[in-house]
């Protein structure tokens, strides 16, 4: 058993002072006041909080970070932004796979992230022959999770076409697939991964790229299904031309949306969608740092009233999951022209606990987890945060994780009841960034 006492412990649901947080083995055996004697691991000026969770990465994309940031267009918009992730994505074989998806994770465990929701689209070799072993690039991905010791929920993304009536490009074709069956069949033959570090979940790409049919028959999958969903005005206009309706009724009427359902962008909805995720229980996925890099727009404030809000990190220009989760309540406060948008009147914490709880039990229930916390059963993932600094002097310590807190006040990580990060740093940080230079944009 190991027993930590910090000056401060939020389990997700309710926070404390002077309580210890012990461990038994990989799980949570009980959070609480020291008994009398109880030998523990004293953590003055430190707070714990449950693992945060990256609901939503494309880990390959690290591979290009500040190398979009110029143009010779006077238009450069998202789609322009797309062709050229398109040749990053048909530079990286295998290893550069491995290496630059290991690289994203070691940027994100060291944040503080235990567990990663991977929205894997790139499949085959260039020209879209399958490999040998057609799941190989999942496998890599889901390798380099597990190397650095951080958690992956794979969702293995089904794509079949470029846009309605418009076949796969040439750089799309790595993406491809040819049935609705292939998407299922890889989910099935990645099950020998799936155990205590890894989940496996569906993902149809969008309505855009998978037609209506497809997403019928992925309705009777039992696990957790992720979308991109209206992340451009363009998407919607194609679901409306395609089937008289936006996106997010798509799905309803294909038997998607519910529970399992994780909508991720929804930056422009169509009349009525608030309600309908919010009635179905569905989550939706933000990542307002990819969203504003991209030039997508801001998650409307219906949808930050009673729906279910995760967070991710998406492309990867920065990956800092404290920033976005916070900046669902700051760019509501921008979009509303007041302040409280998350909060209740008379909540004394109501935004830093929504806050927290969308970068952290949120993200984890949408990808299939319990969204427990840190309760007795519970993985023992987990995070200590440094609030000895000048930054969250005189800051309760809450509003301090939630309003405040970056990856450099992370002092330690934990997954699985093991120490993964300590004093801030993976102990194979040099190497792996070492191995994935090589791949890197330059």
């Amino acid at each position: 058993m190991i027993a930590l006492l910090p000056d401060r412990v939020w389990t997700g649901t309710v926070d404390g002072e002077g309580w210890v947080v012990r461990v038994d083995g990989d799980v949570i055996h009980s959070v609480g006041p020291r008994a009398q004697g109880e030998p523990i691991r004293a953590l003055p000026g430190q707070m714990i909080v449950p693992g945060l969770v990256n609901a939503h990465s494309h880990a390959f994309q690290r591979a290009f970070r500040g190398h979009v940031q110029w143009t010779d267009r006077a238009d450069d918009d998202f789609w322009a932004w797309r062709a050229r992730m398109y040749e990053v994505a048909d530079a990286l074989d295998p290893d550069g796979v491995f290496a630059v998806s290991r690289l994203a994770f070691l940027e994100m465990i060291e944040g503080g992230v235990t567990t990663v929701g991977e929205f894997h689209y790139v499949h085959h070799q260039r020209g879209g022959l399958a490999y040998p072993d057609p799941d190989l690039l999942a496998r890599q991905v889901v390798a380099a999770a597990r190397d650095v010791g951080l958690r992956i929920c794979l969702l293995r993304v089904a794509y079949a076409r470029g846009a309605p009536g418009v076949p796969l490009s040439r750089a799309q074709l790595r993406f491809g697939d040819t049935s609705p069956d292939d998407a299922m069949r890889a989910v099935e033959r990645l099950g020998d991964l799936a155990g205590a570090h890894a989940r496996l979940g569906l993902a149809p790409h969008s309505t855009r790229a998978v037609p209506f049919d497809w997403l019928t028959q992925y309705a009777a999958f039992d696990g957790p299904i992720h979308v991109h969903v209206a992340e451009q005005p363009r998407d919607v206009a194609g679901s409306v031309a395609e089937h008289g309706c936006g996106p997010i009724e798509v799905l309803r009427r294909a038997g998607l949306l519910d529970p399992r359902l994780c909508a991720v962008h929804l930056t422009w909805p169509s009349d009525g969608d608030a309600d309908l995720v919010r009635d179905a229980g569905a989550s939706v996925c933000v990542c307002p740092g990819t969203e504003l890099d991209l030039g997508d727009g801001f998650l409307p404030l219906p949808l930050r009233d009673g729906v279910r809000l995760c967070v991710g990190t998406d492309s990867h220009a920065r990956i800092d999951v404290w920033e976005e989760a916070r900046a669902l309540e700051l760019h509501g406060r921008g979009l509303a022209g007041r302040r409280i948008v998350l909060g209740r009147p008379g909540e004394r914490h109501g935004v830093a606990t929504r806050i927290l709880t969308a970068a952290t039990l949120e993200g984890d229930r949408a990808l299939g987890g319990r969204g427990a916390g840190l309760e007795p059963g519970a993985p023992a993932d987990f995070v200590v945060l440094d609030l000895d600094r000048p930054a969250a002097a005189g800051v309760p310590p809450l509003e301090a994780a939630a309003l405040v807190a970056d990856p450099s006040w992370v002092d330690s990580v934990w997954v699985g009841g093991v120490e993964v990060v300590t004093n801030g740093r993976h102990p194979r940080r040099a190497a792996i960034v070492r191995d994935a230079v090589p791949w890197l944009c330059r």
